[in-house]
């Protein structure tokens, strides 16, 4: 595992940082948080092949700039998300919560360990996995399109399978360039739940997650080698967008067949693994 050191950056690398770099990296990853696509690989990407940016202050504050996303979905969904944060009253639908976070906390350093002493690196790469999330996202609204509505759950049905299922799924996001919300989202419809709910409780699991990645840089890494205010400019341009994306997403889910949403998505993470492929 890459030491904490190696994610510090230098004061190289963040000279290079200005007010529209900060806003471009917040709107990417406000725009593809939601979406079968890793933001943090792209920003990442952005930062290092187009702005001459180096990786480790990059990765650090691709990481640091999930808090923007986070509080996204804090003010559009505030009173489901403090709900699941209150324990007191263990619903189904917070033991699905908390139980999918959990196993994929556990999950998250074995799954990288195994994958990366067992298969041929250059063959599982976050463009392949990408391209597979998307084959099967295509997949599964075939195959669903055949199925009733009324064989589609509602998340407070899920099952203990559900739970280590979308655990798993989730905890594969570990991997550079891999999708939390590909993964999540692919999972949850694959295990035939409700496409708008689904939606809607993927994003409320990605608040664990974004707050952990900036947990990390406070943590491991030196908040005061990340200029603050540039910081701030990525974490709104993060918030605004993710706030909308949230939104047109959920839309389209709605207007949508169950199974013409699943090929839709499905259809821009192929489209945009194949971009990555040939650039």
């Amino acid at each position: 595992m890459r030491s904490s050191k190696a994610l510090l950056p230098s004061h190289q690398s963040f000279v290079m940082l200005d007010w529209f770099t900060a806003l471009l990296v917040g709107t990417i990853q406000g725009l593809l948080e939601w979406l079968p696509i890793s933001s943090s690989g792209q920003t990442t990407l952005v930062m290092v092949n187009f702005l001459g940016i180096r990786p480790e202050f990059a990765i650090s504050f691709g990481l640091a700039v999930h808090i923007g996303t986070a509080m996204a979905v804090f003010a559009r969904y505030p009173r489901p998300l403090v709900g699941m944060l209150d324990i007191r009253n263990f619903t189904p639908k917070k033991k699905f919560y908390w139980l999918t976070t959990i196993i994929s906390l556990l999950c998250a350093l074995p799954i990288m360990f195994l994958l990366e002493s067992t298969f041929d690196s250059e063959l599982w790469t976050g463009v392949t996995i990408t391209l597979l999330i998307g084959l099967g996202l295509v997949a599964t609204g075939i195959i669903l399109g055949r199925s009733k509505k009324s064989s589609f759950r509602p998340i407070s049905r899920g099952r203990y399978s559900d739970y280590l299922l979308v655990g798993i799924a989730q905890a594969f996001a570990v991997l550079p360039g891999v999708s939390r919300s590909g993964m999540t989202m692919a999972t949850l419809l694959g295990r035939r739940f409700r496409e708008v709910e689904a939606l809607t409780f993927s994003f409320l699991l990605s608040v664990p997650v974004s707050m952990a990645s900036f947990a990390y840089i406070v943590v491991f890494g030196d908040m005061g080698e990340i200029p603050l205010f540039f910081l701030g400019i990525a974490a709104v341009s993060s918030f605004v967008f993710g706030y909308l994306s949230m939104g047109v997403l959920v839309k389209m889910a709605s207007d949508l067949k169950f199974s013409k949403f699943c090929i839709l998505l499905g259809g821009i993470t192929i489209a945009f693994a194949c971009c990555l492929l040939i650039i």
